[in-house]
């Protein structure tokens, strides 16, 4: 019996938009994260907090990137180890 990882990363269109276009998507996430969170401050508080919003969005966008980046990089580390085990022919039981 072969085993392997199964849902290795994240989803595969979504994945394809932050290869080919990582300025346009990681606009895109900042776009959202502003729209939600001035959402959010209006039903809480009925009023907008322009530099909170700012702060929101730079720490959210930030982390998106440095997580996209960190998940890219462990997705290609985990690809060649897993190449490396097919080729010696080895399988798990």
């Amino acid at each position: 019996m072969r085993i392997e990882a199964v849902g290795r990363g994240m989803n595969m269109e979504s994945d394809d938009i932050a290869v080919e276009r990582p300025v346009l998507a990681t606009v895109v996430v900042a776009v959202v994260a502003t729209v939600a969170y001035l959402g959010v401050q209006l039903v809480l508080d009925g009023a907008v907090a322009l530099a909170e919003t700012a702060s929101f969005v730079l720490i959210f966008t930030l982390v998106y990137v440095a997580g996209s980046r960190y998940l890219r990089e462990r997705t290609g580390e985990g690809d060649d180890g897993a190449a490396a085990d097919d080729a010696a022919g080895e399988t798990l039981e």
